[in-house]
């Protein structure tokens, strides 16, 4: 290893990350998210690092005990990983490189369709070009020191790094979520079919993961949207319900009809505006570390009703938008969340979610835990979630203005790497008999 390599990795380190890799030149081949031109004109390399998840908090998370914990460690550790990304890109400036962070998450590449949600850098695909992650089955790319729960984040520049060796691409598919595949049962909406793989291509090699029915289910049940299982015996975070996938599930082709209903159901939702604007402040925006400080576990209240009222303020204070009802945004990612380094330890979490109740809004628009299906619609017809038509309006035109100022337009290098690229995936699939 050259001696840029070994200080790149002794200054990550002295960050306190121990999960680190590179990928040079010839390991940025792939989909137009793995070019880390578009990030710095110029760039040729990359530095992944990776972060676990709490893990006390997962299991606070999945059995309806806290919600808080989770969040909170999804903020902080994604403001880390962003600000040892900047850390780590100043430190190579200093050195007479060009580099930059790759923002968290919400980053993304313009787009005539706005909820398309190409990244501008895949910190997943950096994440297995640098060797230290492959994909898992749920697509979610796991290393061997967290399992999938783990937060990502990316340098880019210009300098020429030496790569780390790579995962070879079925490792995880093949040694662990073949005796497993339990993410794919913790999506309420099953965006997983029950059987096939598709495929990644980077650097001329395939990369598998669980077959995808509709993307689209994945996001309604990600932002609350669509809380139930299918066997109505839990819920994910989440306080809606599509009613009629309750009773019928969704055809997954009707692509137009499943994005109509995601869409409507977020306008009435009436705070989906400023939900997403604060997950998009808390992972494509650098908070000032005195006002991160403020969220220190030493300064936040132990009290749940007061906490809450802090973590309000603090979102005033960061500049999310006017309509936000709760602190905590987040109600899926589950799929991310059971999957650990060990089968046992996936198969604790698993369980511990599907015996975790169902969560409603209860008094005060508080979210409670009922153990039936019987008591959650007895709770929703006792505590109705009121939205009134202005509230919806506003909300739908504030979400509009969000994704259409930030999300919307035509990138003609982005779309002209895609052609390339779903020609090399075409031949690849052929030339393997999968086409």
């Amino acid at each position: 290893m050259g001696s840029l390599e070994k200080k790149i990795k002794d200054f990550v380190s002295e960050q306190g990350v121990e999960v680190v890799g590179l990928a040079g030149p010839e390991r940025l081949d792939g989909p137009p998210s793995l070019d880390p031109t578009y990030t710095l004109p110029g760039a040729r390399s990359i530095v992944s690092i990776a972060l676990p998840m709490d893990t006390d908090a997962i299991y606070d998370w999945l059995s309806k005990s806290s919600k808080s914990n989770h969040e909170l460690d999804q903020i902080r550790k994604n403001q880390r990983t962003y600000r040892i990304g900047k850390n780590l890109a100043d430190y190579l400036v200093s050195l007479g490189h060009q580099a930059r962070e790759v923002p968290a998450n919400t980053d993304y590449r313009r787009s005539l369709n706005v909820v398309a949600t190409h990244p501008s850098f895949s910190h997943r695909f950096g994440a297995i070009a640098s060797g230290i992650a492959g994909q898992g089955w749920s697509g979610n790319v796991m290393t061997m020191e967290y399992g999938a729960a783990c937060y990502l984040g990316t340098v880019v520049t210009d300098a020429v790094l030496e790569s780390d060796p790579p995962i070879p691409p079925r490792y995880f598919v093949d040694t662990f979520c073949v005796n497993c595949k339990l993410c794919a049962k913790t999506c309420v909406s099953k965006m997983f079919a029950e059987e096939g793989e598709e495929y990644v291509l980077l650097n001329g090699e395939l990369h598998p993961r669980g077959k995808r029915r509709n993307i689209d289910f994945c996001n309604t049940s990600c932002f609350g949207l669509h809380s139930i299982s299918s066997d109505l015996k839990w819920s994910t975070w989440g306080e809606h319900w599509i009613n009629g996938w309750i009773t019928e599930e969704p055809d997954p082709t009707d692509r137009g009809k499943i994005h109509a209903t995601l869409q409507l159901k977020t306008v009435m939702a009436g705070d989906s505006a400023p939900r997403y604007d604060l997950i998009r402040h808390s992972t494509s925006k650098l908070i000032p570390e005195e006002l991160m400080d403020e969220i220190s576990e030493e300064r936040l209240p132990q009290d749940e009703p007061e906490r809450l009222r802090y973590m309000m303020d603090f979102t005033r204070k960061i500049g999310v938008i006017k309509g936000l009802r709760n602190p905590y945004p987040l109600s899926c990612g589950n799929c991310a969340l059971v999957c650990s380094p060990s089968l046992k330890e996936t198969a604790e979490r698993y369980r511990t979610l599907v015996e975790s109740g169902i969560v409603v809004p209860g008094p005060d628009g508080e979210r409670v835990r009922v153990d039936t299906f019987q008591e959650a619609v007895e709770m929703r017809r006792k505590y109705p979630r009121r939205v009134s038509v202005p509230e919806m309006i506003r909300d739908g035109l504030a979400m509009a203005g969000l994704w259409y100022g930030n999300y919307f337009g035509i990138e003609p290098k982005s779309i002209y790497q895609d052609l390339i690229y779903r020609r090399k995936l075409k031949k690849a699939l052929k030339e393997k008999g999968l086409a």
